[in-house]
């Protein structure tokens, strides 16, 4: 790596870390003057001095030392001007998606085949894809279980981070080796379940489509992809079985089942009702209108499992990594740090062939 870039991201995780560089220095032992000339491309670092700084500034070393993902530099690159919320998503994307491309170049992620579809020019269209999308992997109409693991068979991996409450929804980059090409999404796990759901479905929307970090992405074009991801979200067919099954039902009960079966957020199921003219105009505005409470749903006895709450990652690329682990390709330090918090140390699997000092070694330096 260039000391320019170096320098950048070095500045970049001090700031993430509300340090100064003087705070930095002292931490470090290197008064304020050398950081200053580190994060401006002109002085080295050591390898001692840089283990340093990723641990007082928590961030792996991969993060410093590694080559950056085009895609994610020409996302952010041609982005319009970003403020604090998208950079920390910029800053996730690009670690993930710079691991996404590593597993994949040491063949420890699954080769899955990528079927691309034109992006929708109407709702039409993007009913049909996401049918079409569904058929792919032999998914039913019915409500998604898991839908990080959809996804993944779809051939895109998934993160969901710590980005606050009011953090950026989430993003989405191509990434590719000699022969494979994935989509790596990171996703807020700390905004509401059923929103969650609906920024998934369109980062997978952008992937399917081919312009996973198409920064020309007009507005029309976004409201497709929407369309896309609530259908492939609740089809028709599903949300209609469903409906019918609770006829007896006052509607905005019925609205609440819809709501809860396929894990929707109010007024995504609210305005799929409508797409679907399950529910006419005043019913929409009154049911908008009136935002239910959870325990709306505990009265009718309707709940559901949250999902993809951070930290996680999706199940394929969990299970690469831990297999990596216990065949010896990946030390204990790198499967924790490629784990991104969702697994203690104490909870890694047992090597083959592994004794017990080889196990105590590999778990040095980590508390749980």
């Amino acid at each position: 790596m260039d000391k320019a870039l170096l320098g950048r991201r070095v500045a970049q995780a001090r700031e993430d870390a509300g340090l100064t560089q003087a705070d930095l220095g002292r931490a470090v032992e290197l008064d304020r003057s050398a950081i200053s000339r580190l994060e401006q491309g002109e002085r080295k670092l050591n390898v001692p001095e840089l283990v340093q700084i990723a641990g007082v500034l928590e961030r792996p070393l991969s993060y410093f030392v590694a080559d950056p993902v085009p895609a994610v530099v020409s996302r952010r690159t041609d982005a319009a001007p970003t403020h604090a919320t998208t950079q920390r998503l910029d800053l996730e994307l690009e670690q993930f998606a710079a691991d996404v491309q590593a597993l994949l170049r040491r063949g420890l992620l699954p080769a899955r085949e990528r079927i691309e579809y034109r992006t929708p020019r109407d709702h039409i269209e993007a009913e049909h894809a996401a049918t079409a999308v569904r058929a792919q992997i032999a998914l039913e109409t019915g409500p998604i279980d898991d839908l990080g693991q959809v996804c993944e068979e779809l051939g895109m991996y998934t993160f969901s981070a710590h980005l606050g409450t009011n953090g950026a929804d989430g993003g989405c980059v191509e990434v590719e080796d000699e022969t494979n090409a994935a989509g790596a999404a990171v996703l807020n796990g700390d905004i509401a379940a059923g929103r969650r759901r609906m920024t998934l479905a369109h980062e997978l929307g952008h992937w399917v489509f081919g312009d996973a970090y198409d920064s020309e992405a007009t507005n029309d074009a976004e409201t497709m992809i929407n369309s896309f991801a609530i259908h492939f979200l609740a089809p028709r067919a599903g949300v209609s079985k469903v409906w019918n099954e609770y006829r007896a039902w006052e509607p905005r009960d019925r609205a609440l089942a819809v709501a809860a079966k396929f894990r929707l957020s109010w007024s995504a199921a609210v305005n799929q009702l409508r797409n679907l003219d399950l529910i006419n105009f005043d019913q929409h505005g009154s049911f908008r209108e009136d935002e239910p409470t959870p325990g709306d749903y505990l009265r009718l006895e309707l709940n559901w499992r949250e999902e993809c709450a951070a930290p996680y990652l999706s199940p394929a690329f969990t299970a690469a990594i831990l297999n990596a682990y216990v065949d010896g390709q990946l030390t204990a330090a790198r499967s924790l740090e490629l784990l991104r918090g969702t697994l203690p140390a104490t909870e890694l699997p047992t090597r083959a062939g592994a004794s017990i000092e080889d196990l105590r070694r590999s778990f040095a330096g980590h508390d749980g």
